[in-house]
């Protein structure tokens, strides 16, 4: 995966809580560094860390929250 200064935000904001985040709180908080971002470019960005494995999904009922994961792939 190429490097993208967005993703990287996004990594930081999921690692730098203790909470299971959803991505409208993910945007929020990435959107106070990165103004331009949108919703889906969140989207994106969450599910290419997931597929790296850097983050896990975690459904809970009708919500999706992400989450660090403490045994990444690489």
């Amino acid at each position: 995966m190429r490097y993208s200064r967005q993703r990287e935000v996004i990594k930081k904001i999921v690692y730098s809580t203790n909470t299971h985040p959803t991505a409208d709180w993910v945007f929020y908080e990435v959107k106070k560094i990165l103004p331009s971002i949108s919703l889906g470019t969140i989207y994106r960005n969450l599910k290419q860390l997931e597929t790296a494995g850097n983050i896990i999904t975690i459904y809970d009922g009708p919500l999706t929250r992400y989450d660090r994961n403490i045994f990444p792939h690489n």
